[in-house]
């Protein structure tokens, strides 16, 4: 697999403390993949009561194209 990270999504990692680790695991195993508006798809997998959300387009066979990350607040259990 191999990722591209566009300045925004490495720009939000750092505000938002979240690893490529993190991405690379959302992406390989999600929870979840939520369809977007155009070819990008959102991958959501939680970490305890968080969640990372990596916003990707696959533009060539294993090869994923991440426009940002998002970390919700606290996941109400």
């Amino acid at each position: 697999m191999r990722i591209v990270y566009t300045r925004h999504a490495r720009q939000r990692m750092a505000q938002r403390s979240i690893s490529e680790e993190q991405v690379i695991e959302t992406l390989e195993w999600p929870d979840t993949v939520l369809p977007g508006n155009f070819n990008e798809e959102t991958a959501v997998r939680r970490y305890g009561a968080r969640e990372v959300r990596v916003i990707y387009e696959e533009v060539e066979v294993e090869t994923y194209l991440v426009y940002t990350v998002i970390k919700p607040k606290a996941i109400d259990r």
